[in-house]
């Protein structure tokens, strides 16, 4: 039973974080109590898919019957397409797998450009004047702010980046990424650091472990442990003050305080991502529906850097493939549209 709710929860979320990422309407996830039917059924991949029963005690849902208020002739159409879907998903599964060597094949094959891109963005490799003019400003020798900007204006990404989070990402130099191909399926991005103040890391990782049976369910969240140099430096906290109970200053004076750590927001919370509790099934709405958006923005960001600012990053720091800021409402009047004047993409420095 928690093997099923963990793979509800986590397909649901994931499912939704995909959607969203893609801007296709979301289909609305159904009860917990459905989903973690489904999904568990869904999960039991076998080597050749077996026929459905037509008797419906395999779907184990409750009160939910999907085929509630269908004919008897339909019931039964039904039924035999599910049959299909399941030879679709045995055959989806090779496929997800042989997807998944061939894009690990890739990147050893990308890995030069990335090489020569770093070299670029660092200043380490020189470049010629492409015909470009000298404006008479001073040359860092690098191109500053390379990641932060192009973390920035990603949509799924730059709303997570804080300023306080900006001083340390000025210090990356480099996202890359490896495709688990092996009996651990996912993904892992790396994100490599110059030596900075903030922390003692060279490379902070972030994985993605997915089900063997199925692409789009993680198994496993896993985070890096950053080792902050200050407890003052570390930006996934702040300094608030307390009243220290049963202090007072001196006479007549005012109460005694301590400075107290608490959790912020911040990127690097990327890095600690959300735990989810061996029996999930156990969690009321209210937490199962926070998980689950905690689950699908953690995802959400790690999809963005794997299928677009890692391949494309250079498009998206000089923000000509950044979407435009604004969201249109269905009662948007095109009388309007020139009084519309959407926020410029980020084009490097400081916000």
């Amino acid at each position: 039973m928690m093997a099923a709710a963990l793979r509800s929860l986590t397909r649901t979320a994931v499912v939704t974080a995909r959607a969203n990422f893609r801007a296709l309407p979301v289909v609305p996830a159904p009860l917990l109590a459905n989903a973690r039917s489904l999904a568990a059924r869904a999960g039991k991949g076998a080597p050749a898919p077996e026929p459905v029963d037509a008797d419906m005690d395999d779907f184990e849902m409750g009160d939910f019957d999907p085929l509630e208020g269908m004919t008897s002739h339909t019931k039964r159409r039904v039924m035999a397409l599910k049959e299909v879907q399941s030879k679709y998903d045995t055959l989806n599964r090779v496929y997800q797998q042989e997807l998944a060597q061939l894009q690990a094949k890739f990147l050893e094959k990308y890995a030069p450009l990335f090489n020569e891109r770093k070299a670029i963005a660092s200043g380490a490799q020189k470049v010629g004047d492409y015909g470009i003019e000298d404006d008479g400003e001073p040359d860092t020798g690098k191109v500053d702010e390379f990641w932060l900007t192009a973390m920035y204006n990603h949509d799924k990404v730059g709303s997570f980046v804080t300023e306080r989070d900006a001083e340390v990402l000025q210090h990356l130099v480099d996202v890359r990424l490896e495709v688990l191909a092996g009996e651990e399926r996912g993904f892992k991005l790396f994100f490599e650091f110059e030596p900075n103040k903030f922390f003692t890391n060279k490379v902070l990782e972030k994985t993605y472990i997915l089900e063997p049976e199925d692409d789009l369910i993680p198994k496993n969240f896993l985070g890096t442990k950053i080792d902050w140099k200050d407890a003052a430096l570390d930006v996934t906290t702040e300094q608030k003050k307390k009243r220290v109970k049963g202090k007072d200053g001196p006479k007549g004076g005012k109460p005694a305080f301590s400075m107290e750590s608490v959790p912020c927001e911040s990127f690097f919370n990327f890095f600690d991502p959300p735990q989810i509790p061996e029996r999930p099934e156990e969690l009321d709405d209210e937490q199962m529906g926070a998980l689950q958006e905690e689950l699908s923005m953690d995802f959400d960001i790690g999809f963005a850097f794997k299928e677009n600012i890692i391949p494309r990053a250079v498009e998206w720091f000089t923000g000509e493939i950044a979407p435009i800021d604004g969201d249109f409402d269905e009662g948007y009047d095109e009388e309007e549209e020139e009084e519309y004047e959407p926020e410029p993409p980020r084009k490097g420095g400081r916000r």
